[in-house]
């Protein structure tokens, strides 16, 4: 196992996820890619300003978790790079692990934008059926 990427949307979960993630890039020495995706908004009753504002919001608020996470793991022993995209979280996340060929994703069982009534969040879900590679979900 030489790539290893976790989807991180600032969710305790993903939080978790990563953690597993460190552990299992240490272990087998892999690198390690933290993604985040900024979901497009498609918010009607908003004018095209406000979706703008809440996009540049977001997008800042994820570049700014994303450094975080970036400096917390800088003095580790492994590879590691943080992604930023935007689009359909589940479309980003595996159109991205295909392109860097990554041997395992590993993602929360549920994430800011997961309904509490399913086992597995929508994205988590859509995941696991679409990956080429395995796939981890962490509870």
């Amino acid at each position: 196992m030489q790539k290893i990427m976790v989807a991180h949307d600032g969710s305790k979960s993903s939080d978790k996820a990563l953690k597993k993630g460190l552990e299992l890039a240490i272990k087998f020495n892999s690198s390690l890619t933290v993604i985040s995706v900024v979901p497009e908004l498609y918010l009607t009753e908003l004018s095209e300003v406000d979706r703008k504002k809440i996009a540049d919001s977001l997008s800042e608020e994820t570049a700014h978790a994303m450094e975080k996470i970036r400096k917390s793991l800088s003095g580790k022993t492994i590879e590691v790079k943080t992604v930023i995209r935007q689009g359909d979280p589940a479309e980003k996340i595996l159109e991205t692990a295909q392109k860097m060929k990554v041997d395992l994703i590993i993602t929360g069982s549920h994430g800011r934008h997961g309904a509490k009534k399913f086992l597995l969040g929508s994205i988590s879900s859509k995941i696991v059926d679409y990956s080429r590679c395995p796939v981890l979900v962490v509870k």
